[in-house]
C-alpha cells in the first residue's frame, strides 16, 4: 500500500480520535488538562463595498454597517477587511527553520467561469468567451481556475494550466434555440399572459389576431370554430404564451439546479470562491424557485456569483422577425440573472462583444471584501434559511452582501469535518494566520523521542474559541499522533512519543469568524547516540504564573518583560556530564551576548538532565534575536543549542 493511500485512509479515524484526545501540556505530563471557556457563537457574512470604479473601500469599521436578520436589527461586533490575494507565492518554511507559517504565502483564489449554454443561442457567445480567455490569462498564476459548461457542472476541474482552460473555452458554445412558434410573441408578455394578465392578452390578440379580445366572431367563423364560438386565434395566443412560459421556467430551473451542483462541488474547497456565469439571461420566478435556500447554500459554501449578460441582437434571424416586446424581454432576462447572483452577493454586468471592461471590473471587485460578524441567537440555529439585510450607516460606497444564511444546531462533529477538509487539502489555506513549531527531546531509557508541538492561530483581534487540529505522519505515511482542541486564545501545545525519523505535521485552524488556515511542517527527530551528549531543542516560553505551571512555548514572536529558556540533555556511557549551562540572548548565532543568565540544572542518575533560566528582555528593542544555550563540562563548552526568535511590542 502506498504512503498516499495509507495517509488518506487514516484521515477519518484520525479526526474522530482527535476529537476526544485530552490536551497534554508540554513538559509536564502529569498536569491536569485545563478547561477553556469557548468564545461567543458568531455568525459571519461577507460583504463588499466598492467605489464607482469597483475598487474596494477598505477603511470601514463595524459601526459603519447596519445588519438585520429576519427584519430585526443585530449589532455588528466585528468588520474584518480581507485581501484574498496578498503577495507573490513564497516557499514554505524548510525543515531547518525554527517554525512554519502560512503567512506571506499567496495560496491563490478559486475562480470558475461557468458558461450557461442553455441560455446562449447556438453559435453565439464566442466573442464574450474571447474576453473570458483574456480575463483568465490576466489573473495571478497562483489562482486556481476552472472553466465549465453549466450543464456539465459535475465535471469541474481546478487547475493552474491557462492553456488547458483556453482550450476548454474554445470548445464551449451555446445550445439554446429560439422556441418555434407561429405567432410573434415576446417572452415578457408571454409570461404575463400565462400568469393571467387580461390586459397583456388583449394587446397580443389585437396585434396578432387583428381584432379585439371582446369582439364577437362572425357566424360563419363561429360555426367552424372547434371551441364552440370562441375565436381560435385568442386561444392560440394563450396556448403559445403558456408554452413559452413553461419552457422559460424549465430552462431557468435547470440552470439554477446546475449552479447548485457547482456550489456543492466548490463547498469541498476551503475559503471563499467565485463563479462568473456567462449567459444571455434567464427567467427566474421566486415563487417557483426557493432563492432563500439558494442564498443559504451559497453562504455556506462561501461562493460569490457574478453574472455576465451577453448582448442579444434585436433581430432574431431564426424567427425572421423582431420581438414586439424586445426591450421588456431583455429586462426580464436581466432581472432573472440579477436575482440569482444577488442571492450570492454578486452583480450583473452587460457584456458587449469582446469588451474587456466587465471582466476588469470583476477582477477589481475580487481584490477585497469585509467579513462581518454578529452574535447568533437560539432561534438562528434551526437549520432553516434566514433572511439577512446589510446596509451602510452612512454614504460611503456601493454595498453588496449576502441575503440569507442557514445555521445547523451546534455540532462539534461538524467542526471536526471542517478541520478534516482543511487537513486533507493539498493547498495551504492562508485566510487565518497559523504558525507551528516542534521541539524534540530524547526519552530516558527508551529508543523514542518526545515531540512537543505548539501552534498559535490568528492575531490579537481574534476572539476566543479557535479550533485547532493536527495530524503527525511518519515517512511511511502512518499516522503517529493527532489532536484537536478548541483554544481559549488561539494557542495550544501537546506532546507525543514517537520513534526517531522524519515527520510531516499538518496543522489547521478555524476561528469563530469562520476564517480558516492550514500549514505543513516537515521535520526530523534524531535518536540519542550512545556515549554522546544528546541535546534537545531549546524552547522559549513565557514565565509561568506559578512554579508548578507547565511552560507554554512561544512560536517566534516573544512579548513581555522576560522569557524562560528551557533545554533537555541526555548522555550515557562516556558522554560528558553537564556541569553548568549558560543561557544567552544575542543578535546572531555567534554574536556577543546582550543578556546572560546561569541556568538552574537538574541531573538524575540515568544521564538525563534539564536546564532552565529566566532572561530579561524589557531593555531589548524590537527585532530579531537568537537565544543560545552553552553546555559546560570540564571547563569547556561541549555543546550549544540555538533558537531564533523575534521581540515584538
Amino acid at each position: 500500500m502506498s504512503s498516499e493511500t495509507r495517509w488518506l485512509l487514516g484521515w477519518i479515524a484520525c479526526i474522530a480520535a482527535a476529537a476526544i484526545v485530552a490536551a497534554r501540556q508540554p513538559l509536564d505530563a502529569a498536569q491536569d488538562t485545563p478547561t477553556f471557556r469557548s468564545g461567543v457563537d458568531l455568525v459571519t457574512v461577507d460583504a463588499a463595498v466598492h467605489d464607482v470604479d469597483g475598487t474596494p473601500v477598505s477603511s470601514l469599521q463595524a459601526g459603519d454597517f447596519r445588519l438585520e436578520v429576519d427584519g430585526r436589527a443585530r449589532a455588528v461586533v466585528s468588520a474584518q477587511f480581507v485581501w484574498p490575494s496578498a503577495s507573490p507565492a513564497v516557499p514554505r518554511a524548510s525543515a531547518d527553520a525554527h517554525f512554519s507559517s502560512n503567512e506571506g504565502i499567496d495560496a491563490g483564489r478559486i475562480i470558475v467561469v461557468a458558461v450557461d449554454e442553455m441560455h446562449i443561442r447556438r453559435l453565439e457567445g464566442k466573442r464574450a468567451l474571447v474576453a473570458a480567455t483574456r480575463f483568465i490569462e490576466s489573473l495571478p498564476a497562483t489562482d486556481r481556475l476552472g472553466v465549465v459548461g453549466l450543464s456539465r457542472a459535475d465535471n469541474l476541474l481546478l487547475t493552474h494550466d491557462r492553456a488547458a482552460l483556453r482550450r476548454t473555452l474554445e470548445h464551449l458554445t451555446g445550445t439554446g434555440d429560439p422556441q418555434m412558434q407561429s405567432l410573434n410573441l415576446g417572452i415578457s408578455e408571454a409570461l404575463e399572459i400565462a400568469e393571467g394578465s387580461r390586459a397583456r392578452l388583449a394587446d397580443a390578440v389585437l396585434r396578432e389576431c387583428g381584432r379585439t379580445l371582446s369582439e364577437y366572431v362572425s357566424s360563419a367563423r363561429a360555426a367552424e370554430d372547434a371551441v364552440g364560438g370562441r375565436d381560435a386565434c385568442p386561444e392560440q395566443v394563450e396556448q403559445e404564451s403558456r408554452a413559452m412560459s413553461q419552457y422559460a421556467h424549465l430552462q431557468g430551473g435547470m440552470s439554477i439546479a446546475a449552479l447548485q451542483r457547482l456550489i456543492a462541488r466548490l463547498k469541498e474547497f476551503p475559503g471563499p470562491k467565485t463563479i462568473v456565469i456567462v449567459s444571455e439571461g434567464m427567467v427566474v420566478d421566486p415563487q417557483r424557485i426557493d432563492l432563500s435556500r439558494f442564498a443559504a447554500e451559497a453562504h455556506a459554501a462561501r461562493v460569490t456569483i457574478y453574472g455576465l449578460q451577453l448582448e442579444v441582437p434585436v433581430f432574431e434571424a431564426a424567427q425572421d422577425r423582431v420581438s414586439p416586446t424586445a426591450a421588456r424581454d431583455l429586462g426580464v432576462r436581466h432581472d432573472g440573472i440579477s436575482r440569482v447572483v444577488g442571492a450570492a452577493r454578486g452583480a450583473v454586468f452587460r457584456q458587449v462583444g469582446t469588451d474587456p471592461r466587465p471582466f476588469e471590473r470583476i477582477a477589481r471587485e475580487l481584490s477585497g471584501y469585509y467579513l462581518l460578524a454578529f452574535e447568533a441567537r437560539d432561534g438562528d440555529r434551526d437549520g432553516r434559511p434566514h433572511r439577512i439585510r446589510v446596509t451602510l450607516a452612512r454614504r460611503g460606497g456601493e454595498l453588496r452582501a449576502r441575503t440569507g444564511f442557514t445555521l445547523p444546531p451546534p455540532n462539534t462533529a461538524a467542526r471536526g469535518a471542517e478541520l478534516t477538509a482543511l487537513l486533507r487539502s493539498l493547498q495551504p489555506v492562508t485566510e487565518l494566520p497559523l504558525r507551528v513549531a516542534t521541539y524534540a527531546y530524547a526519552e530516558p531509557a527508551a529508543p523514542t523521542v518526545r515531540v512537543v508541538i505548539s501552534a498559535e492561530a490568528g492575531s490579537a483581534d481574534t476572539p476566543s474559541g479557535t479550533w485547532l487540529g493536527f495530524v503527525l505522519v511518519d515517512d511511511a505515511g502512518v499516522i503517529a499522533a493527532s489532536a484537536a482542541h478548541q483554544a481559549r486564545d488561539g494557542r495550544y501545545s501537546f506532546s507525543a512519543i514517537v520513534p526517531a525519523g522524519t515527520y510531516a505535521l499538518r496543522a489547521a485552524a478555524i476561528d469563530p469568524f469562520g476564517r480558516q488556515g492550514s500549514v505543513e511542517r516537515i521535520f526530523r527527530v534524531q535518536p540519542a547516540v550512545p556515549n554522546q551528549l544528546h541535546l534537545g531543542d531549546l524552547l522559549l516560553a513565557a514565565p509561568p504564573a506559578s512554579a508548578g505551571d507547565p511552560l507554554e512555548p512561544f512560536i517566534d514572536r516573544v512579548t513581555g518583560r522576560a522569557v524562560v529558556a528551557y533545554l533537555e540533555m541526555h548522555g550515557s556511557g562516556r558522554a560528558p556530564r553537564p556541569e553548568a549551562v549558560r543561557m544567552h540572548i544575542a543578535s546572531s548565532a555567534s554574536g556577543e551576548p546582550l543578556v546572560s543568565a546561569a541556568a538552574l540544572t537538574s541531573v538524575d542518575d540515568g544521564g538525563w538532565s534539564n536546564a532552565r533560566a529566566t532572561l530579561p528582555i524589557a531593555a531589548l528593542p524590537p527585532g530579531a534575536y537568537v537565544a543560545r544555550a552553552e553546555i559546560v563540562s570540564g571547563g569547556a563548552v561541549v555543546g550549544r543549542a540555538l533558537r531564533p526568535f523575534t521581540i515584538g511590542r
